[in-house]
């Protein structure tokens, strides 16, 4: 057993011991709760989102308030980056900030561009696969990224280094701390899968007529990415000393594509993603937004008691359990609507059913349906 601080006195686990077994399928002293608490701390503790997010120990110190005033929970979900430049390389869409382009206490926001040309699935083919991943998000950065903008690689990989260094540092600092408080670190490395990133490059209007003429050509073109996705994912979750990487799939849900869509196109990249990073001993996080319930048959081609799937309240998480719950581990998803207009009663008694149903048997994380709402 570990020696680390327990959350309650009456736990018989870590929260590390917690989360191991649950991604394991196996049955815990008590459900972990996880807290996606990005947007709503500021706005708990007043402070300016511009300073939240423009400064580390600002971050950090709102970060360990809330956690003083709402916690305990098991998992960190730590997801601030330390610069513009990083935000970018993982979610790979443009972003406006408050301080920059927004007032000092507004949200950051997310603007969906066309950057990406049709003939781009071509360069990305002929890119070396060992490399394919971090050369396509540095040839596409120059074109959303303000602070990419008119950088070659040569400029533009020397600034990146830097920013991943600094963002390494601050993060194990950072991390030191919530371990000292007995919590377990979420994620190791983060990044768009990139199917998702196609989808999101190209803009749903866009995608959506690719996906008609050219579907081939997308499938190769994201399962070539996937080798040094996995791969550079790896390496810096080794680097954060925390061996989970979370895979944002905000595009591959039922929502945007059909389940034969998603079988032909995204699960042999997916598979790929997820069979290199276990092989590495690194656990998978799957962020799976939008309605997965008719992909989630062909996902069980995952290996089993070794991937988390995250759901955000689109899928029926009650359906998915009995679905997949005996393959993977299942993470939700408490939906933002009953957060903010559901009473406490209400929220305690979904919140129980999860824990009664999801997670009966072991392999369940109780969480929000992705972010907890900042209102």
């Amino acid at each position: 057993m570990s020696h680390s601080p327990r959350i309650f006195p009456a736990d018989t686990m870590s929260a590390q011991e917690r989360f191991d077994a649950v991604i394991g399928l196996k049955i815990p002293d008590r459900v972990p709760l996880s807290l996606m608490l990005y947007h709503f701390a500021p706005v708990h503790t007043q402070v300016q989102t511009s300073r939240y997010m423009a400064d580390p120990a600002v971050y950090s110190a709102v970060m360990r308030q809330v956690w003083e005033e709402v916690g305990p929970w098991d998992l960190y979900y730590n997801i601030q980056p330390i610069s513009r430049l990083i935000y970018s390389y993982v979610l790979m869409m443009r972003t406006l900030w408050p301080g920059y382009e927004l007032a000092d206490d507004e949200m950051v926001k997310v603007v969906e561009t066309a950057y990406m040309e049709d003939y781009d699935y071509d360069w990305v083919l002929e890119q070396p696969k060992v490399l394919a991943d971090p050369l396509f998000r540095l040839h596409m950065l120059r074109r959303f990224c303000p602070e990419a903008e008119g950088l070659n690689s040569a400029r533009l990989l020397p600034r990146m280094l830097i920013d991943l260094v600094r963002q390494v540092r601050g993060w194990r600092r950072d991390f030191r701390w919530w371990r000292s408080q007995g919590v377990a670190i979420q994620i190791g490395c983060q990044g768009e899968m990139p199917f998702d990133t196609f989808s999101q490059a190209r803009s749903v209007v866009d995608f959506s007529i690719d996906l008609m003429t050219s579907p081939e050509k997308i499938g190769r073109a994201a399962t070539h990415l996937a080798r040094s996705y996995a791969d550079v994912s790896t390496v810096v979750a080794r680097l954060m000393g925390v061996p989970t990487v979370q895979c944002y799939c905000h595009r591959s849900s039922n929502s945007f594509i059909s389940p034969q869509q998603f079988e032909e196109l995204v699960l042999p990249g997916l598979e790929i993603v997820v069979n290199r990073l276990i092989d590495a001993k690194i656990t998978p996080i799957l962020h799976c937004d939008g309605d997965w319930l008719r992909n989630l048959p062909a996902m069980r081609r995952l290996p089993a008691a070794s991937v988390v799937l995250q759901l955000d309240g689109l899928t029926d998480i009650f359906e998915a359990k009995q679905v997949i719950g005996d393959h993977m581990c299942i993470f939700g998803d408490v939906p933002a609507a009953l957060l903010v207009e559901g009473s406490p009663e209400e929220v305690t008694e979904y919140c129980h059913r999860l824990i009664e149903e999801v997670g009966c048997n072991g392999g369940f994380i109780l969480a929000a349906g992705c972010e907890v709402p900042p209102n």
